[in-house]
């Protein structure tokens, strides 16, 4: 396993910074078809949150949601108390930062150019870029393995590669609020680890809040403080992952039959499946 570095000094949440995010009878789609229905959720500050839920239950929606890049057809989602439409986008880019699902970049753009990007809310008339921001996009590629790949372009990079370099822009944009779905896709064992290590370092000893959409249900347990549990867009359960991850939920959400016992490492739930022919 790779050894992951210490985020720059300047990353951290003290209470003045800390956000408050949060869907009020919030209903998004996409072409006619509602996806999330008058879903509620508030995200518990300084915590590790994570959605799970089968596919199409509306994990992903949810975070588009959440980020601004899909306007809710009923309710809102609030920053800090006001709708995000309310907000500037400069201004979001410097609370909220987010890392989709099929991130675009453009063509022939560096490592080391995608992952500056992050620093561009911080940039302004009067702000221009920095030593600062110089530290802070090292410091990202330091933390994601990334250095030795800062002067080859995102096109020359294995998928595991690029979704770590995705991730460093996103440290390196220095927000409070940290939202990325599905993180670990292309990511060997030892690298979804690492990066999940990495995200709890963020959340513990810099006090990021953090929302990310997992399919593991047992990493999802290790990690998360909060989980939400999602059934054809509503919520099913939510709460700690003791609370929520149990065989009743886990038959209800993915139609499995399965125990749940401790994890032998940390204590957290451990979802081992049954099969269809041993429940």
């Amino acid at each position: 396993m790779t050894d992951l570095q210490t985020p720059p000094p300047s990353v951290g949440a003290p209470e003045s910074r800390r956000h408050v995010l949060q869907a009020r009878e919030l209903t998004l789609g996409y072409a006619g078809a509602d996806i999330v229905h008058g879903l509620d959720l508030t995200v518990p500050v300084g915590e590790v949150t994570v959605i799970v839920g089968a596919n199409g239950c509306g994990k992903s929606t949810l975070l588009r949601g959440l980020a601004r890049l899909l306007k809710p057809r009923a309710g809102s989602v609030e920053l800090d108390g006001r709708p995000l439409s309310q907000w500037a986008s400069a201004d979001i880019a410097r609370v909220l930062g987010l890392l989709p699902q099929n991130p675009v970049a453009p063509d022939g753009i560096t490592v080391a150019d995608l992952v500056g990007r992050g620093r561009y809310p911080h940039q302004g008339w009067f702000r221009r870029w920095s030593a600062e921001d110089d530290a802070a996009v090292e410091i990202a590629l330091a933390a994601t393995s990334t250095t030795e790949l800062a002067d080859r372009t995102l096109a020359e990079l294995s998928g595991g590669q690029r979704q770590r370099v995705w991730v460093a822009m996103v440290l390196a944009q220095d927000t409070d609020l940290v939202l990325l779905d599905e993180p670990t896709t292309f990511l060997d064992i030892s690298h979804q680890v690492d990066l999940l290590d990495l995200l709890d370092e963020l959340n513990q000893v810099h006090g990021k809040t953090v929302v990310m959409v997992l399919h593991d249900l047992n990493l999802a347990c290790r990690y998360a403080q909060h989980i939400v549990a999602m059934k054809s867009g509503h919520i099913v359960a939510q709460g700690s992952p003791t609370e929520v991850i149990t065989p009743e939920v886990v038959l209800d959400v993915f139609g499995l039959p399965s125990r749940v016992v401790p994890d032998p490492v940390t204590g957290t739930p451990l979802v081992v499946p049954l099969g269809r022919q041993r429940s």
